[in-house]
């Protein structure tokens, strides 16, 4: 009697660890393919390649990122190697993983505007896209070396807006939708917040639309 017990318990263990080995690996799959469907696609890594409408704004030049980590094996500048992989992180949609990363990056190239408007752009998607006081920093560092750099002048209108100033969030955004044209990664960021501001300052979707391509 006591070995049938025995035996009986034996397949309820193993069953028992098969379910919690298969339970882990789900939870880590659905987290996996989450994270890579639901994060926003980082405007750092982003190429930009339809011709700006402004002739004072250059596309900005991309954080090197995923398909970048080969170029590790070549990399010469201590900077480099910790840029590339924080890049990958960010663009995977791992942005509190990447803020290290940059930050090593920084240390050995601690004027690279590019690198100050990743940490920025890192440290606000870990944030769940809060602009917190040391996101806003680093995108102010980026437009003292350049008033006209487009992923700090996206982030700072998100930082008026969380701070209670729609009108000059919109007027930056717009102003940005101007430039960017038909570049869809921007067109599709843009008009996740724009809005936004628009309904706080009492402008409907149509009028949006109407400024969006004005002087266009």
């Amino acid at each position: 009697m006591r070995e049938a017990l025995i035996n009986q318990k034996q397949p309820s263990r193993g069953w028992l660890r098969l379910y919690i080995a298969s339970s882990v690996a789900g939870v880590a799959i659905g987290i996996a393919v989450a994270v890579w469907f639901t994060h926003v696609s980082p405007l750092t890594t982003h190429h930009v390649t339809v011709p700006l409408n402004s002739a004072a704004t250059t596309a900005p030049v991309p954080l090197e990122g995923l398909f970048d980590l080969p170029k590790l094996v070549a990399a010469t500048d201590a900077s480099r190697p910790w840029a590339i992989v924080g890049g990958a992180l960010l663009q995977v949609g791992l942005a509190r993983f990447s803020v290290p990363m940059l930050e090593r990056a920084i240390e050995n190239d601690p004027d690279n505007s590019v690198l100050h408007v990743a940490l920025g752009e890192a440290l606000t998607l870990a944030g769940s896209g809060l602009i917190s006081d040391r996101a806003k920093a680093e995108f102010e560092f980026a437009l003292r070396a350049d008033p006209n750099d487009l992923v700090a002048r996206f982030y700072m209108g998100q930082w008026l807006l969380q701070n209670g100033k729609p009108k000059p969030a919109l007027v930056k955004w717009v102003g940005l939708m101007r430039t960017v044209g038909s570049d869809q990664t921007w067109n599709d960021r843009l008009w996740t917040v724009m809005p936004i501001a628009a309904q706080e300052v009492g402008i409907n979707q149509l009028a949006l639309q109407a400024l969006c391509v004005a002087g266009m």
